[in-house]
């Protein structure tokens, strides 16, 4: 099939990519996804038949040495199918990390404000705060630390608590209901359960080989597979790319109530305490605290206990109110062809992120046991159940619960591409999703990243 561009992935980069140039060049852009086009009907809020079908690896992504589980989207809308929909604009601190990088994002802002009115993106009002949010608002408060309600593209949300498995009403105003359906009513062609396996060169024009055999060619091809995909995708293709890789490292804990909290129901995520916050203005660590709710199949996987201690938290879960770390880590890793051209993916963490680990670790205490809880529960395998916060804990692999749904690097802008995405020596081929941003943003990415893709998208169509 031949098209005059093609845009492999659909997520916040994808998408914005594919609606800005069908804008111009309509029926010649083809839009691949390696994922299955949902519909609400398909999301039945069923875990264990969701999170195989919606998420890379089935949910099960990670570092090779299985410290850090990586939380990637794969279907039509990508990560921002399962997320929590918040919507943070991209920090003003990103123009002056970034010019060290050789990469100016001093004009981001006008995208931002394209990206914000088209996913509909207003602040969580008051009433939709859930009780488990309500709690780490009101702990921050008695702190004197600086929080918000957060924002988010969820337009009349029925507060289920279900958005880690796609919306079922059609609220949460995801790329497959907003961006994807502009690219295709101005001619795009969407072809899902496609993934790309390689790229090669031939006549002048990028020939784009999927796993199940079907060639697709065009003069220019925008690579936004996800952070994890893209790299893979181009060493497969021998192009040079795996390293820079960051995250936003999370790191969970719940405090524990007298009375019932049923975090499980409403807005899983709707207030953010920004005191360590690196990021518009404050000096902190460099991390957010999120309130946060996990479903049962996820709490029970991952909470640190074992035996009678398990079974005892089980117990609690409708009392507890969780919060999550957002940092901004310094720690830098690499993505390889492991056996079979499958991603191979390390992240070791430095001295920086292990401290900032562990000194989030005693602020969340104090943050819980300041909102009335009785004790806490750190994910960390050493701690279990405080009344005080922890000291001397050891952030190392497999000691604590580490993961990222916020990943970034691996074609990054001004080491593998060139500072507004295009990868040098090959013409015609761009990165314009997460894995072409050259650090961690420090705030949920998806406006950030959806503005660079749409200021990228522009770029092609001005030649």
């Amino acid at each position: 099939m031949d098209a005059r561009v093609i845009v492999i992935g659909t997520g916040a980069g994808g998408a914005v990519a594919a609606a800005t140039l069908a804008a111009e060049w309509g029926a010649g852009v083809v839009i691949l996804e390696a994922g299955r086009h949902m519909k609400a009907s398909d999301l039945t809020q069923r875990g264990k038949d969701l999170l195989p079908v919606l998420y890379a690896g089935g949910g099960t992504q990670g570092t090779e040495d299985g410290s850090i589980a990586l939380v990637q989207g794969r279907a039509v809308g990508g990560s921002t199918l399962v997320n929590d929909a918040l919507c943070f604009r991209p920090p003003p601190e990103l123009t002056d990390r970034w010019r060290a990088y050789g990469v100016d994002v001093s004009d981001l802002a006008p995208y931002a404000d394209e990206v914000e009115a088209r996913l509909s993106v207003t602040q969580i009002p008051k009433e939709m705060t859930s009780k488990a949010n309500y709690l780490i608002g009101l702990g921050a408060a008695r702190l004197g630390w600086a929080g918000e309600r957060l924002r988010h593209n969820s337009v009349g949300c029925v507060q289920c608590g279900f958005r880690h498995l796609g919306c079922a009403y059609d609220a949460k105003q995801s790329m497959n209901l907003t961006y994807i359906p502009d690219a295709i009513a101005r001619g795009a062609t969407l072809h899902p359960e496609t993934e790309a396996h390689h790229l090669t060169r031939s006549g002048g024009a990028w020939e784009v080989v999927a796993v199940d055999g079907r060639v697709f060619r065009a003069p220019i091809v925008v690579v936004c597979a996800g952070v994890v995909q893209t790299p893979t995708l181009l060493l497969r293709s021998g192009i040079d790319a795996g390293t820079g890789l960051q995250v936003h490292l999370q790191a969970v804990s719940w405090g524990d109530h007298d009375e019932p909290v049923d975090g499980h129901n409403g807005i899983p995520m709707s207030y953010g305490v920004l005191e360590h916050a690196d990021v518009y203005g404050h000096r902190g660590a460099g991390y957010l605290i999120e309130g946060c709710t996990w479903l049962p199949e996820a709490f029970g996987a991952y909470v640190p206990l074992q035996g009678e201690a398990f079974d005892e938290a089980l117990r609690r879960y409708r009392f507890l109110a969780g919060a999550v770390m957002l940092l901004r880590s310094t720690s830098r890793g690499q993505i390889t062809l492991g056996p079979g051209g499958r991603a191979k993916i390390d992240l070791p963490l430095d001295d920086n992120d292990r401290a900032r680990t562990a000194g989030f670790y005693q602020q969340v205490t104090a943050l819980h046991l300041a909102s009335g809880a009785r004790r806490v529960l750190v994910g960390h395998r050493a701690a279990g159940w405080v009344t005080a916060p922890p000291t001397a804990l050891d952030v190392e692999a497999g000691r604590q619960l580490l993961y990222s749904a916020h990943l970034f690097g691996g074609a990054n802008r001004g080491t593998h591409t060139d500072a507004v995405g295009r990868v040098p020596g090959q013409p015609g081929l761009w990165v314009l999703d997460g894995s072409a941003v050259p650090e961690a943003v420090g705030v949920n990415p998806q406006v950030t990243i959806a503005a660079l893709a749409m200021q990228g998208a522009r770029r092609i169509l001005a030649g």
